[in-house]
C-alpha cells in the first residue's frame, strides 16, 4: 500500500486527474503539481461568479436610487458611489476573466517544465484556444522544445548503443586473439600479431572519428581558411586515387566546366580534401569492374559546386535521405558509417550544403556547394 495514501486517498485517482496518466502517480510531486495548477485554475472561475454578484447589487442598488428609495440622503453622493463601485466590479470581473484564461495554462506550464528537469521529455502542455495570443504561443514553444529534447534524448541513447555495437565486434576479436595466443591455441608469429594490430587500428579509426565529428557539430573544430584552388584539390585527390581506381579496372577523371570563371574561395583545404576523398573513395567501391567515377567542378551563383559521380548499382530511394546520418551503412559496407557524417559536418562548417542523388541501377551523384 502506498505510504501517502490514507492523507490522500491515493487507492482511486480523482475525478479531475488526466485519463491518460497512470495511478497511482509514481512521485507525490506529480500529484501536488496537478492539484495546484487545477486550483489555480478553478479559483480564477470561482473569482469570476463574486465579482458578477457584487455586480448584481449594486444593479439593484442603483435602480433602486434611481426609483427614490436610496439608502438615506444625499442621493447624488450615492450615485456616485454607486457607480464607483460598478466600475470596479466591472474590473474584477474582467481580471477573474483574465486569471482563468491565463493562469490555468501558466500552471500547466510550470508543471511541465517541473517534468522536463526529471527528464520526463513525452510531457506536453494543451495550447488553449482562447486567452492571450502570447499564452498560446508560450505553449507551442514549450511543446517545440520538449519535441526537441525528446528527439535528442533519442539520438543519444541510439549514438550510445551503436558505438557500443561498433566497437564490440573488434575488440572481441583482439581478446579472442590475445587470449588465443597467450593460450598456446595460435603461435605468436607475424600473421597472428597483424590480425591484432588492424583491429586496434579499426578501434582508434572510430574514436578519431567520433572525436572529429563531435568538434564538428559542437563549434569546437577550427578551419584554417586559406585562398584555394578547387581544381587542383580535386585533381591532387583523383591523383591520389588513381591506382586504385585502375587496379579496380573503374575510369576516374575530373572535368571542369568554365573553368575561367573559377576563382580562388576561402576554405580549409585539409577537410575539403579529406571530404572529396571520402565521397571519391566510396564512389569507386561501389563501382563496377567497366564503370566510372567523374569529379566535376563548375562555378555556380553562390560559389563552386563540386559533383562525384560514378556509374554503380545506386541507392534505394528511401535510403537516399539516411546516408548521412551517424552509423548508417549499406548492406555491403564496411565501413565505420560516419564518413559522410563528418563530410556533411566539414561542409557545413564551411557554410555549405551537400546533397545526394541516386537512383537504383543508374548510379549515385553526391554534389556539395562551397560558398564564396
Amino acid at each position: 500500500m502506498n505510504p501517502w495514501s490514507r492523507r490522500w486517498r491515493m487507492d482511486r485517482p480523482p475525478v479531475w486527474w488526466p485519463a491518460q496518466e497512470a495511478w497511482p502517480p509514481a512521485n507525490p510531486r506529480v500529484y501536488a503539481e496537478r492539484r495546484r495548477a487545477r486550483f489555480v485554475r478553478r479559483s480564477g472561475w470561482y473569482s469570476f461568479w463574486p465579482a458578477w454578484a457584487v455586480l448584481w447589487f449594486l444593479f439593484i442598488a442603483f435602480r433602486n436610487n434611481a426609483r427614490g428609495g436610496g439608502f438615506g440622503t444625499g442621493g447624488s453622493a450615492v450615485g456616485t458611489g454607486v457607480v464607483v463601485l460598478l466600475v470596479c466590479a466591472v474590473a474584477a470581473g474582467v481580471v477573474a476573466v483574465i486569471i482563468r484564461r491565463i493562469a490555468g495554462p501558466v500552471a500547466d506550464i510550470v508543471g511541465a517544465a517541473d517534468r522536463i528537469a526529471r527528464r520526463d521529455y513525452r510531457v506536453r502542455v494543451a495550447e488553449p484556444a482562447r486567452g492571450p495570443r502570447w499564452v498560446g504561443d508560450t505553449a507551442r514553444a514549450f511543446n517545440s522544445m520538449a519535441r526537441e529534447l525528446e528527439a535528442q534524448d533519442v539520438a543519444r541513447r541510439n549514438l550510445m548503443a551503436d558505438i557500443a555495437h561498433e566497437l564490440r565486434t573488434p575488440l572481441a576479436v583482439v581478446q579472442a586473439r590475445l587470449e588465443g595466443l597467450l593460450d598456446g591455441v595460435y603461435p605468436a608469429d607475424t600473421e597472428q600479431l597483424q590480425g591484432v594490430l588492424e583491429n586496434t587500428r579499426v578501434v582508434a579509426r572510430l574514436v578519431e572519428d567520433l572525436r572529429t565529428l563531435a568538434n564538428a557539430e559542437s563549434g569546437a573544430m577550427a578551419l584554417a581558411k586559406e585562398p584555394t584552388d578547387v581544381i587542383a584539390l580535386a585533381n591532387d585527390v583523383v591523383a591520389s586515387l588513381l591506382e586504385s581506381a585502375d587496379t579496380a579496372g573503374v575510369a576516374l577523371a575530373v572535368s571542369t566546366e568554365r573553368a575561367d570563371r573559377i576563382d580562388l574561395i576561402s576554405i580549409d583545404p585539409v577537410r575539403i580534401r579529406q571530404v572529396l576523398m571520402n565521397l571519391v573513395s566510396n564512389a569507386l567501391r561501389y563501382t563496377p569492374k567497366g564503370g566510372a567515377v567523374t569529379v566535376n567542378v563548375a562555378p555556380v551563383a553562390r560559389g563552386i559546386e563540386v559533383r562525384v559521380t560514378d556509374t554503380g548499382a545506386g541507392i534505394a530511394a528511401e535510403d537516399v535521405p539516411r546516408i548521412f546520418d551517424r552509423f548508417y551503412k549499406g548492406a555491403d559496407s564496411s565501413g565505420s558509417g560516419l564518413g559522410l557524417t563528418i563530410a556533411r559536418s566539414f561542409i557545413e562548417a564551411h557554410g555549405g550544403t551537400i546533397r545526394a542523388e541516386s537512383r537504383p541501377g543508374a548510379g549515385t551523384s553526391i554534389t556539395i556547394t562551397l560558398p564564396r
